[in-house]
């Protein structure tokens, strides 16, 4: 569990030493050379008869900010077929500026590609977290029973068929069944369920959930990959390694862009002879404003992004969210609170009044840690109800809590629990769904129904997705099937999957992909690892974000609010925008400046101030992404270049 009252920043993941030293490593020589290159500027701008030591001080900052760059371009040229294109362009264009002397492009060309470079890495890392912190889920040892004795082993050393005694507080350390003992299993991290299951004697437990308060002995049905975490481990592997790499804008062209420019530049020298003009095309033709048109505008979206408690961990959403068209969202902690809530109160006995019963239930909860305690708990204290604190209460794991008083024995359970204890149950109709019975000496006080309530904001967030163009919604719970109509219908999502677990809401956001839907998966917990990397989108969200979850997502929302699920859309939509603005606006400013230094309207030195001007563009028009801060819903919905047909149906409506 994360701590909610870290930044956005604390939920990065966290870098390994080898991993320290290699950004290390490669950030010393670009810091070398910024810094080289300012001594240098600050030195002529004092110094202005020394050209000659200033000069030579530019050139090694650019020398040494290209290294990267140099070495990988010179690596593409020489491979068959070559490849690294855009760096075999930027090489050009780094000699080319060097050789005018323009060392202020030679240097910041290669040091805006390489910050590139460094963000699309960073995205790279998530499935490594995700994969470290399913092994974290595991048991470390299990108590196989042999032939009467009990032995410390591995879990890897557990075949079917083999029993384990788990203890209260153990993680169960294999798929199984229970062949004895009654027990209350926290399942959340497997299924999501928000209520502890209750488990007996032929109920079924899952490996990485949690033993709480009584001794099991489960007869082993899968273990090692069989088992539900094992599984999930290896699909995770399967989904990362199956993610297309992010393709960078400038790639896409270079391999034509390249070609051309190199045409350009001989045409133009067979035909005037001046080796200055075809100088000056190399130089203006260097696609600044393409490397600088991805970074600057991400740089300037995740820090936007962090006021509005959006963590940006991988650029690639930004090239698929446009095309969203159906959103899945987890239920419990996601769609929910997370947490049980008194939502019924329901009393069996004449002359018994609702308080009464919220009584007993507190008496009886105050000492135990179980969801329907808690909730008990937490209603009598909403409603002002005062009760006896009970420290010594009597917990029967699976079963209830039984607390002995002056005024008499409480006790908060099951009905097979007090029917076994001589309650009487004739004449009461069934109760179903999540809550407890609650009963004084012999008599029946009442039912209190509990529910894992939506969150206040759901519905209109869910409803705002659809301005944005959202055409489908679906909720995905382990939870059970009325439960999850419930919230369903009360959120109004188009449809619903129910008692879930993780692989099979892999397995429906496969289906919904391989049906022509672009996915986007929202959820928390480490059952939704799997559909968060399977989703063509994957948003963590809240203060209880999994470190599997946000490890297989592309984005992080640091607060429960689903709310800011519309604005990271637009946020999205707005930045891509702005690459696409920035990458279209570029190339038409080298193209312009191609065909005049080829017609020599302009030199070398004014190309190279001509072409400054260009990337200087870029990252002014990049900024405009900074002023994105304040909640969309006040101003409407987006639309602007990438609106889709919903927000254009809705303003032709409003007319």
């Amino acid at each position: 569990m994360m701590n909610p009252s870290l930044s956005p920043m604390d939920y990065e993941d966290p870098l390994t030493i080898e991993e320290q030293r290699s950004i290390a490593l490669r950030l010393g020589p670009l810091l070398a050379g910024v810094g080289l290159l300012g001594l240098g500027a600050l030195h002529r701008s004092l110094v202005p008869d020394q050209d000659a030591i200033a000069s030579p001080m530019q050139a090694l900052a650019a020398l040494l900010v290209s290294i990267p760059i140099l070495r990988k371009g010179i690596d593409g040229f020489l491979a068959r077929p070559p490849k690294d294109l855009t760096e075999q362009l930027v090489v050009l264009a780094i000699f080319a500026a060097m050789a005018t002397g323009d060392f202020v492009t030679a240097t910041l060309v290669p040091l805006f590609l390489e910050i590139g470079h460094l963000f699309e890495e960073r995205s790279s890392r998530g499935a490594r977290a995700a994969i470290e912190g399913i092994r974290n889920l595991s048991a470390k040892t299990a108590t196989k029973l042999a032939d009467g004795h009990e032995e410390e082993v591995s879990p890897e050393a557990i075949e079917v068929g083999d029993q384990v005694l788990i203890r209260p507080g153990e993680i169960v350390p294999v798929d199984g069944t229970v062949v004895s003992g009654r027990s209350s299993v926290d399942q959340a991290p497997i299924t999501g369920e928000s209520l502890y299951e209750d488990v007996e004697p032929g109920k079924p437990v899952y490996s990485g959930t949690v033993n709480l308060n009584g001794l099991l002995r489960v007869t082993a049905t899968g273990v090692g990959g069989q088992s539900v975490l094992g599984r999930v481990l290896a699909l995770l592997r399967e989904v990362e390694a199956s993610k297309t790499p992010v393709l960078r804008l400038l790639e896409r062209y270079a391999a034509v862009y390249l070609p051309i420019v190199l045409a350009v530049a001989g045409v133009t020298l067979f035909t005037t002879g001046d080796l200055d003009r075809a100088i000056a095309v190399l130089i203006v033709s260097c696609p600044c404003a393409l490397v600088l048109a991805g970074p600057a505008a991400m740089v300037a979206a995740m820090t936007a992004s962090t006021r509005l408690s959006i963590l940006i961990k991988s650029p690639g959403f930004l090239e698929t969210v446009a095309d969203i068209d159906t959103l899945i969202l987890d239920k419990t902690g996601t769609v929910t609170t997370g947490a049980l809530t008194l939502n019924e109160i329901t009393t069996t006995a004449e002359g018994v009044c609702k308080k009464s019963v919220v009584r007993g239930a507190a008496i009886c909860g105050y000492s135990s840690l179980h969801p329907v305690s808690r909730a008990a708990v937490a209603a009598a204290a909403e409603m002002g109800i005062e009760y006896a604190r009970i420290e010594n209460a009597r917990e029967l794991p699976g079963e209830g809590v039984e607390a002995r008083t002056e005024d008499g024995v409480y006790r908060l359970g099951r009905q097979g629990w007090l029917e076994a204890e001589g309650l009487d149950f004739d004449g009461h109709a069934a109760i179903t769904g999540p809550g407890a019975w609650v009963a004084k000496d012999d008599q029946i006080l009442g039912y209190l129904s509990l529910v894992d309530r939506p969150r206040e904001e759901a519905r209109d967030a869910i409803e705002m997705t659809r301005r944005l163009g959202i055409r489908r919604t679906l909720l995905l719970t382990g939870d059970r099937e009325d439960v999850a109509r419930n919230v369903a219908e009360e959120l109004g999502f188009d449809d619903f999957v129910a008692e879930v677990l993780p692989e099979q809401k892999l397995d429906i956001v496969r289906a919904e992909q391989q049906g022509g839907h672009k996915i986007m998966m929202v959820g928390d917990g480490v059952n939704d690892a799997l559909a968060l990397s399977g989703a063509d989108v994957g948003v963590a969200v809240g203060i209880r974000i999994s470190e599997v979850a946000l490890g297989g997502a592309d984005v992080a929302l640091t607060t429960p609010d689903l709310g800011r699920i519309p604005i990271m859309l637009r946020l999205a939509e707005f930045t891509r925008w702005m690459v696409i603005l920035n990458a279209v606006l570029g190339t038409a400013f080298s193209v312009l400046m191609m065909a005049l230094a080829s017609t020599g309207v302009i030199d070398p030195l004014v190309g190279a101030l001509m072409h400054n001007a260009g990337s200087l563009f870029v990252i002014l028009n990049s900024s405009r992404i900074l002023r994105f801060s304040q909640p969309q819903e006040e101003r409407g919905p987006y639309v602007g270049p990438l609106a889709r047909e919903s927000a254009t149906d809705e303003t032709k409506a409003a007319a």
